[in-house]
């Protein structure tokens, strides 16, 4: 699936951003603010310490858990400028018989036709889409699945779907 990745990406409307971990940045801040008491306040009895070394610890953790998340983890997304929005993938399954139908409803734009195309839960052929949380926007290709190889069949299709008013 990295090929459509390196495309969204050389285009100039998108650029790589990074997805937020709240909660592990929230558990950070419990550790500095634990760590701040337990560092400023001298007389602090034996149970408060102990609860305070253990939130450090906490918030060691969830900063070790941002850290790896960045370096090892899928952490990056394709951010549309135009639409100001992050686009998260999606996967859809079909056999080799749907090709041409997936291909001209593709180039056609067509998301009522795609929708209409029998779905299946063999992998022979991946329809990898992008779009953001609204689905105002779709980067699709479609892909051929042989064991573990993914071998791509279409350029990317960009759709900008029409908002009612």
């Amino acid at each position: 699936m990295e090929y459509i990745r390196k495309q969204i990406y050389s285009r100039p409307e998108i650029r790589r951003t990074l997805l937020p971990l709240w909660s592990a940045w929230a558990l950070t801040a419990v550790g500095v603010l634990c760590g701040a008491i337990y560092i400023l306040h001298d007389n602090i009895s034996t149970g408060a310490s102990s609860a305070l070394l253990g939130g450090m610890v906490v918030g060691g953790c969830g900063l070790v858990t941002v850290l790896c998340y960045w370096i090892f983890g899928d952490s990056r997304r394709p951010y549309c400028k135009d639409i100001h929005a992050v686009l998260e993938p999606t996967y859809t399954y079909y056999s080799f018989s749907q090709e041409k139908q997936l291909v001209d409803a593709l180039e056609r734009g067509d998301e009522t036709a795609l929708d209409a195309v029998k779905r299946q839960a063999n992998p022979e052929l991946a329809l990898v889409r992008y779009s953001d949380r609204d689905e105002r926007v779709f980067y699709s290709q479609l892909i051929r699945v042989e064991g573990h190889k993914y071998i791509p069949l279409t350029d990317i299709f960009v759709n900008h779907k029409q908002q009612s008013k």
